[in-house]
Formats: structure tokens, C-alpha cells, sequence
């Protein structure tokens, strides 16, 4: 059970270096970008490489996880829909 900022955030770290492994990417999850929801958390994130250099080639397109508070593995949300509105169906259990 992930309850707090700090364990979503590694949640989060740790999904992103194996799921760009291979990649030059260093991640940054500032914590102002993570917010609480009742069953899982959104994580935001940028690379240091994008923000140094503001080459937008040198980050992922989407850079927000969901992590779902019972430890299940993080996903990205889908990219049809605004993430408010996604966020909305998962709270609503969809």
C-alpha cells in the first residue's frame, strides 16, 4: 500500500528507469507535481536533460504517471482523453 508522496515517487522512479531502460534520461519528480487521490496517485515528471536544455526531443511526450496506491504497477494515462477527465473516470471506477 503506497501512502505517502514519497512512496509514490519511488513507485514512480523506479517504473520509469525500467521502462526507458536504455534511454539517457535522468528523471525528476518534483513533488509539486504529485497529487493524492483516494485510490492511486498521479506522479509528474520531466527529465534533466529537457529541462537544462529545452529540447522537448529529450523527454518522454507524456510525462505523468498514475500509481495506484495498492501497489499494482503504474501506468501512463491514456493520451485520448485530458488527464482531468481521466483521472475522473479512474476515481469514479471506471
Amino acid at each position: 500500500m503506497l501512502s505517502s508522496r514519497d512512496e509514490a515517487q519511488q513507485a514512480a522512479l523506479e517504473y520509469l528507469q525500467s521502462a526507458y531502460h536504455g534511454e539517457s534520461y535522468t528523471f525528476v519528480l518534483p513533488a509539486e507535481l504529485t497529487e493524492e487521490f483516494s485510490k492511486f496517485w498521479t506522479v509528474g515528471f520531466d527529465t534533466r536533460e529537457h529541462l537544462d536544455t529545452g529540447d522537448i526531443t529529450k523527454a518522454p511526450l507524456v510525462r505523468v504517471l498514475v500509481v495506484p496506491k495498492d501497489g499494482s504497477t503504474p501506468h501512463f494515462p491514456h493520451t485520448a482523453l485530458p488527464l482531468a477527465e481521466y483521472v475522473a473516470q479512474l476515481e469514479a471506477g471506471q
